[in-house]
């Protein structure tokens, strides 16, 4: 295979693990390096020489951010995975739309708050889908018709790192 491409592929399976360190590191930089450290030193001991996949990584992240502070870790990192995932299926979904960058801006902030106070451990890829699903409803007929056309992807998507 071609080294760029094995590259980008290994780019992309980190991709939630910087995401992690990232959201983390903006309340306590030490804690992110620590969980970044534990996080790569599973990864080392557990999965040499074996092909990781994203739905690895994402049990990863969730064993090792659920022992610390009573899950908070966890909770942060996946309010963050869930915006950055509804932000790039909206932005996908629109590109052809009349929907403006205004409009899209606005459903990322009310599926912010509609995460707000949740359960993140108990929160399930249904429910998030659900809450965009209202959330994009009154906005735009065809980005509505595209997201429940893609749901099975985007549940799959999320359960990679929500519960099923």
């Amino acid at each position: 295979m071609d080294e760029q491409v094995l590259r980008y592929r290994e780019a992309k399976l980190m991709e939630p693990i910087y995401r992690m360190f990232k959201v983390i590191e903006q309340e306590d930089v030490l804690k992110a390096q620590t969980l970044m450290a534990v996080t790569m030193q599973y990864i080392i001991e557990h999965y040499s020489g074996k092909n990781l996949t994203p739905a690895d990584v994402q049990h990863i992240l969730r064993a090792v951010l659920l022992k610390e502070e009573d899950g908070r870790y966890y909770a942060m990192y996946v309010y963050n995975e869930i915006q950055v995932k509804a932000a790039g299926w909206l932005t996908l979904l629109a590109v052809d739309c009349p929907v403006t960058l205004e409009a899209l801006g606005n459903m990322a902030d009310q599926l912010a708050q509609a995460l707000q106070g949740k359960d993140y451990i108990t929160l399930t890829a249904e429910n998030v889908l659900h809450m965009l699903d209202q959330i994009v409803a009154p906005v735009d007929d065809v980005v509505l018709e595209r997201l429940r056309l893609n749901k099975e992807i985007y549940l799959a998507e999320l359960r990679t790192f929500l519960v099923q």
